[in-house]
């Protein structure tokens, strides 16, 4: 069998088609996070070896302070970036299938401006009004509320992907107004806490975290992996998908649903990391083009592996100092996308 040659497997009443070059891409993201993992959880303060790493996973260790480190404080935050990283990716693809714009990205939507502004009301604003454990779910809320707002506003008899970019972008102005303003003239003490989760960090993620992303991609993220038929269909169009017997309307509503949420508890947990729902989609999308079936998974690795790499680097690079993961990804995403898009002539698709 060729390697673009398709085959087809079925898993009950669901079928799949895939090319042996995709399950190629996806055996080297898998063996590009098992090795990044291993590397991310040996390096620290307390440096680990491969072999206490692995013997430590299975809990076969006798090290009981390797243990500790590895289980309470390394892999954590190797999960937790791998699913954040897997979260804001599958929540660009929806976002760029939906709008048919390659530049799309889960900010569009006003998720992470309306979780940023909603934490720094209530670490600036009002600090102590809540308990920590709580402004985490506190901030997926204001993201929630700000993308509904702005679904609604950009909604009017129909769907219209350049209503909801305009009005999206109208909004996140305003919000990244007030958080800078708060910012600007808040309590110095209280605006040094909140500028490092606003950098896109997971200094602070424990295993309550990573349960919480797990749960939520779940939700949200598996199903959209297997409503991958009407994504493809979404994307030739409303003509195209009404021809085709599609619920609109209902696919719609839930497809931007499910982003939203992926969207909310990335930022909710690790804060805003911009490019990872933007350069996520495109490095898949260079693996294997716009087949929905396989790119959502390939985009979902990808995510995964570039907030690992970030966070990883931004950690070791200049300990103790620790950079956020969003900051090392924007400085090396952002050329890296500026070349990308510098090659393309069509920026619609």
């Amino acid at each position: 069998m060729k390697w673009t040659t398709p085959a087809m497997v079925r898993l009950g009443n669901l079928s799949f088609r895939f090319r042996p070059v995709d399950l190629a891409w996806v055996t080297v993201l898998l063996a590009g996070l098992t090795a990044g993992g291993m590397i991310a959880a040996g390096l620290g303060s307390f440096p680990l070896s491969w072999q206490q790493v692995w013997l430590g996973f299975w809990g076969l260790g006798e090290d009981a302070m390797a243990q500790q480190v590895l289980w309470q404080f390394r892999l954590p935050r190797i999960f937790a970036a791998m699913l954040v990283g897997a979260s804001l990716s599958v929540a660009g693809v929806i976002l760029q299938s939906l709008t048919r714009n390659a530049l799309a990205s889960p900010g569009l939507i006003g998720v992470e401006s309306g979780a940023s502004v909603t934490l720094l009301l209530f670490l600036v604003l009002f600090p102590g009004l809540l308990p920590g454990y709580l402004l985490p779910l506190t901030a997926m809320a204001g993201g929630l509320a700000v993308a509904t707002m702005i679904v609604l506003l950009s909604w009017k008899n129909d769907f219209s992907p350049l209503r909801l970019i305009l009005v999206g972008i109208g909004m996140t102005s305003v919000l990244g107004a007030v958080a800078e303003l708060l910012i600007t003239y808040g309590d110095i003490d209280r605006v040094e806490s909140a500028l490092m989760w606003l950098g896109g960090s997971l200094h602070n993620v424990g295993w309550a975290d990573v349960s919480s992303l797990a749960l939520w991609f779940m939700v949200a993220g598996l199903p959209v992996m297997l409503a991958f038929r009407q994504l493809n269909v979404l994307q030739l169009g409303s003509l195209v998908a009404t021809s085709r017997g599609l619920a609109q309307r209902r696919a719609l509503i839930g497809l931007l649903l499910a982003s939203v949420m992926l969207t909310a508890n990335a930022v909710a947990t690790a804060g805003t990391m911009v490019f990872v729902g933007l350069i996520g989609p495109h490095l898949a999308k260079q693996c294997c083009g716009d087949r929905h079936g396989i790119l959502l998974p390939l985009a979902a690795l990808s995510g995964a592996l570039l907030v690992l790499v970030g966070d990883t680097l931004g950690r070791t690079l200049f300990a103790p100092l620790q950079l956020p993961a969003g900051l090392v990804i924007a400085l090396v995403g952002a050329p890296y996308f500026i070349i990308l898009m510098a090659r393309r002539r069509d920026f619609s698709n």
